[in-house]
């Protein structure tokens, strides 16, 4: 992805950051260093989250060549896209499940550490560090419940396609998951629009384009698979 700088290799994969995410950085050190520290931690979750996608992708055979922070979230850029409906599904659920599983597994630690009332305080805030820290803890609640939004090709749209292709077959899964993205996508803008919210706009134009290109891959695809090479 071109305007993208690379970090540090994990698992062999290249972990990059793109240049419009330093004004992410520059927005929220506007608020304060706990601002900013709650924002590198999201990311730090982000790119976890992604290298799930990735590793589950290598079990299957699909390199990956690297993973691009942006803004609005991560993209793990993947050689070819999954052939069979249950490889997309666990390479599309595993990272949600991994925000999940952050939540369960440091339950009982972050309640020793940071209280009661600390964990639960609504709304959440960076007030103090402590708070700073639930925040980020429950960040991943939502990093889970966000991409499991069927709305592709979001995690949660790829889950939907993926266990309607074997019902209704891959094109028309893609379409109907697309429709379905393109439906939460001018929702997105419109809510974006009505709050002055820029990373939701983002995230809308992200989510329809993405959703048009890969429903044109799969129908150029379809088209291309009626021919042969002689022809």
């Amino acid at each position: 992805m071109r305007g993208s700088v690379k970090l540090f290799n994990i698992f062999g994969i290249s972990i990059n950051i793109h240049v419009t995410f330093l004004l992410l950085l520059v927005f929220f050190l506007s608020g304060g260093i706990k601002w900013l520290a709650l924002i590198i931690g999201v990311f730090c979750f982000v790119t976890l989250h992604e290298v799930c996608h990735s590793l589950m992708a290598r079990y299957y055979g699909i390199e990956v060549r690297q993973i691009t922070l942006l803004p609005i979230g991560g993209i793990a850029s993947m050689s070819s896209m999954p052939e069979k409906p249950v490889q997309e599904f666990f390479i599309s659920i595993v990272g949600p499940l991994f925000n999940i599983a952050v939540i369960v597994i440091f339950y009982n630690p972050m309640k020793s550490l940071l209280g009661t009332e600390v964990l639960f305080h609504r709304p959440l805030s960076t007030a103090t560090w402590p708070l700073t820290l639930s925040y980020l803890y429950w960040i991943n609640l939502m990093l889970a419940a966000f991409n499991l939004i069927p709305a592709f090709p979001m995690d949660g749209g790829r889950v939907l396609r993926s266990l309607l292709a074997g019902r209704i077959g891959y094109v028309k899964a893609t379409k109907f998951a697309v429709g379905l993205g393109h439906i939460f996508a001018v929702g997105f803008a419109y809510f974006g629009i009505v709050n002055v919210n820029i990373v939701l706009i983002a995230i809308a134009i992200f989510i329809y384009m993405a959703a048009s290109n890969e429903r044109h891959q799969v129908d150029v695809r379809e088209d291309l698979s009626k021919f042969k090479i002689g022809e």
